[in-house]
């Protein structure tokens, strides 16, 4: 086990006590009304990578997707399915929310590879996949290109790939101390770096904007919040 994925694990059981991984009504609200901006189509299947505890898996499945949730910390994916157990959206009919234990930058190549062979996730759960969403994971990669590599072979032409990510002023320190020497990222990397990575994967489309500056998103810290709408 890596001492990114360790790190976690350890954090799992108090995860949504920190900023923006427990959302009051409001922010929840606030959130669903962006990404339904965002999202033009909200139908079809999205790839919610690094899901952590399902936060914003199930804000995904409220929009209307059928959301398949990826993270590499099993004790975050445990948590997760707590909270997606007896879940509804609002029609009462229900949207389809899976969870896998999967490396983000091999993410959806590992789900192909479960659903040839009919092992967790049902058929055709595996993409392609109308729409990602991932939230402060591409500053855990050394490589954030390769992630971008898996989403565009596992992603329909017009899918749309929402990316938050957050830059902050620190040095691995604390949790961190030790998880944080495997992470030429930690600290965030800077909207033009990971703007420019997309472009050349193929997401020619993609344009970024500050939302830190939208009071019914705040949390409590001081960083800087990037939201990145990724297109071909």
């Amino acid at each position: 086990m890596t001492n990114l994925v360790a790190h976690w694990d350890r954090r799992a059981e108090h995860y949504d006590e920190t900023p923006g991984n427990s959302l009051t009504p409001e922010q929840a609200a606030a959130w669903t009304s962006m990404l339904a901006e965002v999202f033009a189509v909200r139908s079809g299947r999205l790839l919610d990578i690094g899901c952590g505890t399902g936060t914003y898996t199930l804000l995904c499945a409220g929009l209307g997707f059928d959301v398949h949730g990826v993270d590499t910390s099993e004790r975050m994916l445990a948590r997760a399915r707590e909270k997606a157990l007896g879940r509804r959206a609002p029609d009462g009919e229900g949207r389809t929310v899976t969870f896998s234990r999967l490396d983000a930058e091999n993410a959806a190549s590992a789900v192909d590879a479960a659903s040839a062979e009919g092992t967790e996730e049902p058929a055709g759960i595996g993409g392609p996949y109308d729409a990602v969403f991932s939230r402060n994971v591409l500053w855990t990669m050394a490589d954030p290109g390769r992630l971008a590599e898996t989403v565009a072979a596992h992603t329909t032409a017009s899918a749309v790939w929402v990316a938050v990510e957050t830059i902050w002023d620190g040095r691995p320190n604390g949790d961190f101390r030790e998880a944080g020497k495997e992470l030429p990222g930690f600290g965030g990397w800077h909207p033009n770096v990971l703007r420019d990575v997309f472009v050349r994967h193929g997401f020619a489309g993609t344009t970024w904007s500050g939302i830190s500056n939208r009071p019914e998103l705040a949390t409590a810290d001081q960083d800087l919040h990037v939201m990145f709408r990724v297109s071909r």
